[in-house]
């Protein structure tokens, strides 16, 4: 745990590295205005920001730059008091999401401001949840004791799922729990089938009782909802003017994960968080992710469950990037209850 004293000379090494990408001397954080102190004594309390790992020099004989390490110790005092847009940029926000939009075309707009607000790429995950009722049941006898169930749903929507049973059941049984399935959940919501398996196959042992029984057992997944799944994302922009993708490697490695819709995806799929999640450079599990920063909410609008946020490099205002996360997700879920 960082005092006051030391924890705002990270500050101010970060607020000037973020501003220039130029590694920070004792001369230049003195220079800052802020401290009664000499810049030996800065200098001092420098070489214990880099000893604990806050800071590193960038070279031998430069000043130093904030590490990994050092933007977690800043993000972790930020979060409770994070910068919200204010002004022209607030009112663009709102204004430009309430147009005249489905929840696609909000999708696209969000990621559209957030990117020209932040100058990084913003993304927009959401898994659009359709309310489906079952058309029909139909069970196939597979191999052994194994059936395959087909589920036909309204909109249209198959799911294809094999279980094995507890016991071999012949053909006539199979067709019994068919005719059964049918008779209870044709044109009932999903909710509603699940609920009624449950209820009414929990004391059936016939043949039929065992096949649906199964089907019972597995109902969060035979009968779960449907999920249109929508990413967007703007192209880079402005972002790749930073030094940092000077770097080719770099510059590929950003590439790389935004053309790799299903990775962006699936790595945005795992942050279901409602509140603001920051994840800094190297504690990213994937390598590809290192580089950089992703700062994400979840958000809530109508059939859509969902994460709004920002990629950028390590090295960003982080106090503007959880204030305009925060503020984006806020306005999509009070879209969804105005208008989804």
């Amino acid at each position: 745990m960082l005092n006051e004293k030391d924890m705002s000379i990270l500050r101010t090494i970060i607020e000037l590295y973020v501003g220039d990408a130029v590694p920070v001397s004792s001369q230049r954080v003195r220079s800052a205005g802020r401290f009664r102190m000499s810049t030996a004594t800065i200098r001092n309390r420098m070489v214990g920001l880099e000893t604990h790992g806050f800071i590193a020099k960038a070279h031998v004989s430069s000043g130093r730059i904030p590490t990994d390490e050092g933007y977690r110790a800043h993000v972790d005092e930020l979060q409770a008091d994070a910068v919200r847009p204010t002004g022209d940029g607030l009112a663009a926000m709102r204004g430009g999401l309430r147009d005249d939009l489905d929840l696609t075309g909000v999708m696209q707009r969000t990621s559209q401001l957030l990117r020209a607000l932040s100058q990084h790429v913003a993304v927009v995950y959401g898994s659009i949840v359709r309310e489906s009722r079952v058309r029909t049941v139909k069970l196939f006898r597979l191999q052994g004791s194994k059936i395959m169930v087909v589920v036909n749903l309204v909109p249209d929507y198959e799911r294809t799922i094999t279980l094995r049973l507890s016991r071999d059941v012949l053909e006539d049984g199979i067709s019994a729990a068919e005719r059964l399935a049918n008779r209870l959940l044709s044109d009932r919501s999903l909710e509603d089938a699940r609920r009624l398996l449950g209820e009414t196959m929990r004391d059936n042992v016939t043949d039929e009782g065992i096949v649906l029984g199964e089907i019972a057992a597995r109902r969060e997944d035979v009968f779960s909802e449907p999920v249109a799944m929508e990413l967007c994302f703007d192209e880079p922009g402005a972002m790749l003017a930073q030094p940092e993708l000077s770097d080719p490697r770099t510059l590929r490695l950003l590439l790389r994960i935004l053309n790799d819709r299903d990775y962006l995806t699936a790595i945005l799929a795992e942050r279901r968080r409602n509140d603001v999640e920051v994840t800094i450079g190297s504690e990213h599990r994937d390598e590809t992710l290192r580089p950089f920063s992703l700062v994400t909410a979840g958000y809530r609008m109508g059939a859509a469950r969902g994460v709004v946020g920002i990629i950028g490099p390590t090295r960003m205002r982080y106090d503007l990037a959880l204030g305009l996360v925060e503020s984006m997700s806020r306005e999509l879920c009070a879209i969804g209850e105005e208008r989804f």
